[in-house]
């Protein structure tokens, strides 16, 4: 969850699959998976379609020789190459189709959401963030100016003897311009140059200069730990809860500069794929701020002048 239009309404950025991979999907043809008992053993087996344009229909993912090694009973429908080319994913399922469930995805891209209030606004998120499979998608201002921006760590090894591994990513930095908009930033620029299978991760102010530091996690690798060096320093927010939520997980903060409100932030208690962000807020200030609005998971609001030349403060909520 982020704010990246700075309405105060909390959008959110969705890590997908991307479109550097065997899989391609669109509204008018989905990517689809049938799903049920195909071997007769009370188990669930996997079945993987996407449109042929040649067949006008939807045709198998995997040749017949991949699929026939666990589904043995296709090289026996088709005993050649060329009668599995022209056959359809439901005709080789055949009286078999009313024993399986299916599934469609009509986009494969990383996409953010843009919170409307009523509805959601769905954009793509640019190319970059399209090369490789993302997983943790980490929120913050990571370059100080006053608007959200999103890291994702990027890769998937672990694929199908046929496909190569998707290692297209070391990691994006995607800068926000307070529009909604995120552009990506070059790994030269951003400093962020991790080529194996990213997962967690997670921010925090390491070293208390008021700079939102990252951290990495890699599947068979080292983490990797990024200290922020070229950001404007931000104002340190902490928050302090009920016992009960002492880290007042589920509040958003957003700070005032005189009439103008900043983006909104929020504390929570998981930042996506098996991470979590300190409960310390590094918010951007891009001038003085003059005050902070806390909105507190229970629906009371808190607001506070800020003092001139403030680097941290502290809210408590008095529940």
């Amino acid at each position: 969850m982020g704010d990246f239009d700075g309405d105060g309404k909390l959008d959110i950025v969705a890590s997908n699959w991307g479109l550097n991979s065997p899989y391609h999907a669109t509204e008018q043809h989905p990517v689809r998976i049938y799903y049920g008992d195909l071997r007769g053993r009370g188990s669930v087996d996997l079945f993987e379609a996407t449109f042929d344009p040649e067949l006008r229909d939807w045709a198998p993912l995997w040749i017949r020789d991949v699929l026939a090694s666990s589904l043995v009973w296709i090289a026996e429908k088709y005993p050649s190459y060329k009668a599995y080319s022209e056959a359809s994913a439901e005709s080789i399922l055949g009286e078999r189709l009313g024993r399986v469930n299916r599934l469609e995805a009509n986009t494969l891209s990383s996409m953010v959401f843009l919170n409307r209030g009523d509805r959601f606004e769905a954009m793509e998120l640019p190319p970059e963030a399209q090369f490789a499979p993302a997983f943790a998608v980490t929120v913050a201002d990571f370059d100080g100016d006053g608007f959200e921006d999103v890291f994702l760590s990027q890769n998937f090894f672990a694929t199908e003897a046929q496909v190569p591994r998707l290692d297209a990513g070391r990691g994006l930095l995607l800068r926000g311009n307070g529009t909604g908009k995120l552009s990506s930033v070059q790994g030269q620029d951003s400093g962020l140059l991790i080529y194996g299978e990213q997962r967690g991760a997670a921010v925090s102010d390491f070293n208390e200069d008021g700079r939102a530091d990252l951290v990495v996690t890699q599947n068979g690798a080292a983490t990797r730990l990024f200290m922020n060096l070229g950001a404007k320093p931000g104002l340190r927010v902490r928050l302090q809860g009920p016992p009960s939520n002492p880290t007042a997980v589920g509040a958003t903060v957003r700070l005032r500069f005189g009439d103008r409100l900043g983006p909104a932030r929020e504390v929570h208690a998981g930042s996506g794929y098996l991470s979590q962000d300190s409960p310390v807020l590094i918010l951007g200030t891009p001038e003085p701020p003059t005050g902070i609005i806390v909105r507190w998971a229970g629906g009371k609001s808190t607001q506070l002048p800020i003092l001139s030349g403030a680097k941290s403060v502290t809210v408590t909520t008095d529940e």
